[in-house]
């Protein structure tokens, strides 16, 4: 072989070109010790106590030692193949993985391209007995420690379950972490509620999803929740105070790949609720997701004039479709229900009067009484987030000048955004709610004539580019009709 040959001669590696590998792998969110800028000092001064030229550096961060599938050794074994450099220099054995026998291999490979590893820390080689020899007691010794500190892990993440606990702080959505624990944020908490109630409902992912992101409903990062991170988000059952855990010898994310315990935080669904997802969930594995078409015609348009959250719909024991607050279900409204019927009547008396351009005085003043309260509700929004901003840089002076420390800091700070993050969320869910450009009489006589023809879906639709959202009370402050229409125009 090539590389024998070069190490029988008196120069030995002198005038070899290589390329030096270095991998900084991440592993459960912490990095190891040793920097990238420190494995190639050392490399390089092995490279220079050898003679060797090098050629190139590689750098392969941020990735698990054990995910050794997505390394870049297969790019190197191919330019050594190329004749590009005939040395790759390592600064332990183990950057080629942690795994003995794909180290092995690797190298192996790399042997049969006319290649030579070397490591610029610790014995052995590619080539002599005993040089190969101390090489694998290296790489044993790395994959003992990696299946060490993967029992290790295991160990806490073990004991964490038996606390109600997720093996990690990371965010959840719906809820804030603060203290070491998580508590309902109510924005997101109660639009993820909503969420589960539709769907087990038999509303379509793509409904619900379009209208979270009208809302206003967005990660902690600002990005919109599209159908399949509803689903990834819904699936982990944290939101009915659960901490899954795969099932034993269980291979990939499949739903039914899962157990769940009770976890330490508050849920924000009921047990029923979950159950009913569960059973959906389980049913519809391998099947597409349901149709994009929506089942009832007021399906996200129901607001309870308690608490302004989103009804939605239940069957009754006679068969009957009842609307109900979303805020019953996590306990934060006494709430209010109304029968589909009866809110189908309301808005359909209300398009004949649009039709005919005889809405009434009480409903126009009603209406215009709702959105000057949403123009007054924008402007304290508004007012907040600026107060809030300066309370978080107020805050930052006070900890570089020392009154306070980094612990406390960080706990009032986390504090003051996740409280400027739902202020913000409320912000942009009404800013979408104010004045579009009206539609001709002719829209709303075309609508009701049509009625009785049309889908629920097709009703919907129609129904959305009119109306903001309907108001229900109850039946003892209401005068006959139940639901204040808040239209997008006057």
């Amino acid at each position: 072989m090539l590389h024998s040959a070069l190490l029988a001669t008196p120069n030995g590696l002198r005038g070899m070109r290589a390329k030096i590998y270095i991998r900084v792998s991440s592993t459960r969110g912490r990095k190891e010790l040793i920097s990238p800028e420190l494995q190639e000092i050392a490399a390089r001064a092995k490279a220079e106590q050898e003679g060797i030229e090098v050629v190139d550096v590689v750098f392969d961060l941020d990735q698990s030692g054990r995910d050794f599938a997505k390394r870049k050794i297969a790019d190197i074994i191919d330019e050594v193949r190329r004749g590009k450099y005939e040395i790759v220099l390592l600064w332990k054995w183990s950057r080629f993985g942690r795994n003995l026998r794909d180290s092995l291999n690797n190298l192996h490979e790399l042997s049969q391209v006319g290649g030579i590893a070397i490591s610029a820390t610790e014995p052995g080689d590619s080539v002599t007995t005993m040089g190969k020899f101390s090489r694998n007691q290296m790489l044993s010794i790395a994959e003992l420690q990696s299946d060490m500190i993967g029992d290790g892990w295991k160990e806490t993440h073990s004991y964490r379950l038996t606390q109600g606990l997720p093996h990690n702080g990371t965010p959840r959505f719906g809820y804030v972490y603060q203290d070491k624990r998580y508590f309902p944020e109510p924005i997101r908490g109660d639009a993820l509620a909503e969420v589960y109630e539709r769907w087990v409902d038999g509303e379509p992912f793509r409904t619900i999803s379009v209208d979270m992101a009208d809302a206003g409903i967005r990660t902690p990062g600002g990005d919109v929740l599209e159908q399949g991170r509803w689903i990834q988000i819904m699936d982990t059952g944290f939101a009915a105070g659960l901490i899954r855990k795969k099932k034993p010898g269980a291979k990939g994310n499949r739903f039914d790949n899962w157990d769940w315990h009770q976890g330490a935080h508050e849920a924000l669904i009921e047990p029923d609720l979950w159950e009913a997802f569960v059973e959906k969930r389980v049913a519809g594995l391998g099947r597409k997701w349901a149709s994009p078409k929506a089942k009832y015609s007021v399906s996200g348009l129901l607001r309870c004039s308690k608490c302004m959250r989103s009804m939605t719909a239940t069957k009754t024991d006679r068969g009957k479709v009842r609307f109900r607050c979303s805020g019953i279900s996590t306990k934060r409204c006494s709430g209010l229900t109304i029968l589909l019927n009866v809110a189908n009547a309301s808005i359909l008396d209300w398009l004949v009067k649009r039709a005919s351009g005889g809405h009434n005085t009480e409903e126009a003043a009603r209406a215009e009484a709702a959105r000057k309260k949403q123009d007054v509700d924008i402007a304290a929004l508004k007012k907040k987030i600026d107060d809030l901003d300066k309370r978080l840089s107020r805050l930052l002076d006070v900890y570089e000048s020392g009154d306070i420390s980094k612990d406390e800091y960080a706990k009032r700070k986390a504090a003051r955004e996740a409280e400027r993050s739902t202020a913000q969320q409320e912000l942009t869910k009404l800013k979408s709610e104010q004045t579009a450009r009206p539609l001709p009489a002719s829209f709303y006589k075309g609508l009701a004539d049509a009625w009785d023809r049309i889908s629920d879906d097709r009703k919907r639709q129609a129904l959305k580019q009119v109306i903001n959202y309907v108001i229900v009370s109850p039946n003892d402050e209401s005068d006959g009709d139940r639901c204040l229409v808040v239209p997008k125009f006057g």
